[in-house]
């Protein structure tokens, strides 16, 4: 049961990371964090390593933002449909007495099972509170696994999106590693 649930969640993570990375920029324009340098994020405290600079260190806190936000979006859009998914079959269990049919309730335990899930996940990821005082330090540790490789990423001038692409994989690939 629990190799199964894992294995429904790396599917829903790998949809997740491939939608969002299809998505056209026109699309995603709305999910993006603030980027306006007088209201700059900063996630938490310093802790630029002697490698990477002052600059760097804004854009960083701006692209973790950013990655967490459209990860957070798009996770909220496919909870929507799975929840959906789940109300419809549930409906359909009880409005069609469908108790007897072994494929139906098959389709009706993996949409629960999904959405349970990707309910489970969403919930851990909406649990770090960005922006309380009260926050756990699991952001100060994603962030300094991560700032090396942004920071050769940043170094080659590869496009803001890439990075933010990598980021949003990370993260997800965090959750999956919690859940």
């Amino acid at each position: 049961m629990k190799n199964e649930l894992n294995l429904i969640q790396k599917g829903i993570l790998l949809s997740l990371f491939l939608f969002c990375s299809f998505l056209s920029s026109q699309e995603n324009d709305n999910l993006y964090a603030s980027a306006e340098d007088v209201n700059m994020l900063v996630l938490e405290p310093s802790y630029t390593s002697s490698r990477t600079n002052k600059t760097f260190e804004k854009k960083f806190h701006y692209l973790v933002a950013r990655a967490y936000f459209k990860l957070l979006a798009e996770a909220q859009k496919s909870e929507r449909k799975l929840r959906i998914e789940f109300e419809r079959y549930s409906f359909e269990n009880e409005e069609f007495d469908r108790a007897g049919n072994q494929v139906f309730q098959d389709k009706f335990n993996l949409a629960f099972k999904k959405y349970k899930a990707h309910s489970d996940m969403l919930s851990g990821l909406k649990s770090w509170n960005l922006f309380s005082e009260d926050r756990t330090g699991d952001m100060f540790y994603f962030m300094a696994e991560n700032e090396d490789f942004i920071f050769k990423m940043y170094k080659g001038k590869l496009p803001e999106d890439k990075m933010v692409r990598y980021l949003i994989y990370k993260l997800a690939d965090l959750y999956h590693l919690e859940g």
